[in-house]
C-alpha cells in the first residue's frame, strides 16, 4: 500500500474529507464518517450541489422562514464547473 493519506477539505467544528491509502474517501460529518469509493463521492458531491441549487431556488421564492435559510457562500473549486 502506499502512504497516501490527504486531507481534500476540513471546516472546523463541521468535518474533514479524507483521500487514505486505501483510496477511498473519507467523509467526516461530526461524530459521523462515511467511506466511500472516489467515484462514490464524486457522485455524492453532484448530488449535493444539486440540492443547494433547488435550495437556493426555495430560498428565492421565500418559501423559507429568514431564521431557516442557510448562507450560500460561492466559493470556486477548481474541481466543480
Amino acid at each position: 500500500m502506499s502512504d497516501l493519506n490527504a486531507t481534500l477539505a476540513e471546516h472546523t467544528g463541521l468535518g474533514t474529507v479524507r483521500l487514505c491509502e486505501c483510496k477511498s474517501i473519507h467523509l467526516t460529518i461530526g461524530p459521523v464518517t462515511i467511506n466511500m469509493a472516489v467515484e462514490a463521492f464524486a457522485q455524492t458531491a453532484t448530488l449535493i450541489k444539486q440540492a443547494m441549487e433547488t435550495l437556493a431556488v426555495i430560498v428565492a421564492a421565500g418559501e423559507l422562514d429568514q431564521e431557516q435559510a442557510p448562507t450560500f457562500k460561492h466559493s470556486r473549486s477548481p474541481m466543480m464547473h
